[in-house]
């Protein structure tokens, strides 16, 4: 498919592979799909392989990267046909913000949800925290598997706990300065969106209880005593229940917090809030806009937070889902994809 610079329109039935277009797209800027689930499912059901490329211009210069997805193999990454071993090799290069209806659960939603909110964001703009991520969540995976074993070797445990304590500090420092930088801009968007009423306040929540002025090696000493502390009680309950995979943030509205106290309606304000300024952080950080992919948003905001969110795309590269055609009548002059039973078409 062909892309126009400004608002692109993707529309058909329901079911008809309309987020699939998105997925891919957004598969190039984050390595993973932004519904979850396992690789395999991202094959068409009846194949065993899926390809999907992106030529695309960064800072002027143009740019090709490749996906190949193939059953019982690793699979295939390449940036200028040049095969790939490590995500943070891959990502950053292209960029985007995806905005779904289940982003509207992200205030009251499960803490999850939150964390891969910020790991997305981070991972483009900073692609070597990628692979203090992936590996912290495989270390996390060993410590697992050996304290749900009878009798786990404590020893061992020391020397996962001294690298995890490492990584620990890494990831936890790396969210919560994103989310300082974050808060700026979010609490602007939001001061618009509700004409100067509402003040918005982001608080990041760890067990190592970090502060503004903790370095990555101050958290790293703390989580070392927290493992200690928790180890006997790991070993008791057959898993791990500290590290940075327990983190989360909490959003306040004039000091309340918004997950118990905010409306639905501030609730999806705030959610808005976050999305578009994630985008502002992202041309902060790298000195350009990504591109904005809207899957089916639309039909969930009231009037008054459609017409927001659309003004302030403006100027910005946009793909955006539908079914309600009515829903894009502003757009006569965007470029108009029609997909149905998986195939798309420039219309």
């Amino acid at each position: 498919m062909t892309f126009d610079p400004g608002v692109n329109v993707i529309y058909g039935e329901n079911a008809s592979g309309k987020t699939n277009l998105l997925e891919a797209l957004f598969y190039f800027a984050s390595g993973k799909s932004f519904r979850g689930g396992k690789e395999r499912e991202l094959i068409r059901l009846g194949e065993t392989r899926a390809k999907a490329e992106l030529l695309f211009s960064a800072h002027g210069m143009e740019k090709r990267m490749a996906l190949v997805l193939e059953k019982g193999k690793k699979r295939e990454l390449s940036v200028g046909g040049i095969k790939v071993q490590k995500l943070s090799e891959y990502l950053g290069l292209f960029r985007a913000v995806i905005f779904t209806p289940d982003h509207l659960d992200l205030v009251k939603g499960v803490s999850e949800n939150r964390r891969r909110f910020l790991d997305l964001a981070i991972c483009q703009s900073f692609p070597r925290y990628a692979a203090s991520l992936n590996e912290y969540g495989r270390l996390l995976m060993q410590k697992n598997a050996l304290l749900r074993g009878d009798d786990p070797d404590r020893g061992l445990l020391e020397v996962y706990h001294e690298r995890m304590a490492v990584l620990s500090g890494t990831i936890t420092l790396n969210r919560m300065k994103y989310l300082a930088n974050l808060e700026s801009a979010a609490g602007e968007f939001q001061k618009e969106m509700s004409s100067g009423l509402e003040d918005l306040k982001l608080k990041y929540k760890s067990q190592a209880v970090p502060k503004d002025e903790d370095t990555a090696e101050v958290l790293r000493e703390r989580y070392k005593v927290l493992f200690a502390q928790k180890t006997e009680e790991e070993i008791r309950r057959g898993f791990a229940v500290c590290g940075p995979q327990r983190d989360d943030f909490d959003l306040y509205l004039n000091g309340l917090n918004c997950k118990m106290f905010g409306s639905q309606g501030q609730q999806r304000s705030s959610v808005l809030s976050l999305k578009l300024a994630e985008g502002e952080l992202s041309k902060r950080l790298t000195g350009e806009y990504p591109v904005f992919l809207l899957d089916d948003i639309l039909s969930e905001l009231d009037m008054g937070r459609r017409e927001y969110i659309l003004d302030k795309i403006t100027g910005k590269q946009v793909v955006l889902t539908g079914c309600e055609t009515e829903l894009f009548a502003g757009y006569g002059g965007s470029n108009r994809i029609f997909v149905e039973k998986g195939l798309a078409k420039n219309v």
